[in-house]
């Protein structure tokens, strides 16, 4: 087999650099895209736990509202 043969046959392998280079970058568009996604969606649920969060503070709060009025009427029967 001659030097020739040999080059002959890796030629067809590395004509479509340009193809792997588009190739390369859409692999990376779309890990950074995917990135950019996971970080969307861990703030989403960071701002819905803080929804969650200050709807069940409220609610607690007025069920505190509540509690005053049940002392108060503890401390009613406290007077028998």
């Amino acid at each position: 087999m001659s030097d020739s043969d040999i080059d002959d046959d890796f030629d067809g392998e590395f004509a479509d650099d340009d193809d792997a280079k588009l190739v390369e970058e859409a692999e990376s568009s779309a890990r950074t895209r995917l990135s950019s996604l996971e970080k969307r969606r861990l703030i989403d649920n960071l701002l819905e736990e803080k929804r969650l969060e200050k709807a069940l503070k409220d609610e607690l709060d007025d069920l505190g509202d509540d509690d005053d009025d049940f002392d108060a009427d503890w401390d009613d029967d406290d007077d028998i």
